[in-house]
């Protein structure tokens, strides 16, 4: 059974014929395809997220999927940071800074379907303002969105952090889906979202002091947080 239904299809279908100007990759991380479930191993979306970006890359021949084991292909999970599954990394001609980790339905699944236009037609959504201030950023950025598919705030977060991350080549954007990774809920201290964490290092271990958000911020709120993090002797 689909998951896209037919009348959303028809107008992705017009939406990506009048927008898309280059070809985008989407790369799903995911578990291999084997009936044995290795303890530990669970992916519960794991297949759902695989089907809806089939379908959704079937509506245009400028979107591309390739799909990764991320057990057996631990060099692409390195080179793209992948630490979480299912992994959804968008980019063309080999970039993949934004992330989005679980199955973006919901109000999250047009954060999908926006990130592929701007990719698509190399135009940034932000203001003028922001994307010189942005050329500022010296130091690696990572920054994690967490959200859920029925928080009616997370959406704009979600697509400013992917935007500043196609602005600038040290910023890295993962929107999370936090109900279905509950340890990094814990980790961050997640109570409400959205909740935005930003910090230098981009791996989990020791989880280091972050410069976080929580709730809709502006865009001038946001840059100002991440050139905290990102300007070299800013403070």
């Amino acid at each position: 059974m689909p998951i896209i239904p037919d009348r959303d299809r028809d107008m992705l279908k017009r939406e990506f014929r009048k927008e898309l100007k280059d070809d985008v990759t989407l790369r799903l991380f995911t578990q291999g395809s084997s009936l044995l479930t290795i303890p530990g191993r669970e992916c519960k979306y794991c297949p759902e997220t695989k089907q809806l970006l089939e379908e959704l890359t079937a509506l245009s021949p400028k979107l591309h999927l390739e799909v990764y084991d991320v057990y057996s292909r631990a060099e692409e999970k390195q080179k793209y940071g992948v630490d979480q599954i299912p992994a959804i990394v968008m980019g063309k001609n080999g970039e993949g800074r934004l992330k989005f980790y679980g199955i973006p339905m919901g109000l999250e699944f047009p954060t999908i379907v926006e990130g592929i236009k701007t990719i698509s037609r190399g135009v940034s959504p932000l203001s003028m303002d922001t994307r010189k201030r942005l050329r500022k950023v010296d130091q690696p950025v990572h920054i994690r969105v967490f959200v859920t598919p029925s928080c009616g705030y997370c959406p704009t977060v979600a697509r400013l952090a992917h935007a500043l991350a196609l602005e600038n080549e040290h910023i890295t954007s993962d929107v999370i889906e936090v109900e279905e990774f509950p340890a990094l809920a814990q980790a961050f201290q997640v109570k409400g979202v959205p909740k935005t964490v930003m910090g230098t290092v981009s791996q989990l271990a020791g989880v280091p002091a972050q410069v976080q958000l929580v709730g809709a911020v502006s865009e001038t709120e946001f840059v100002d947080k991440v050139l905290e993090v990102g300007v070299k002797d800013a403070g």
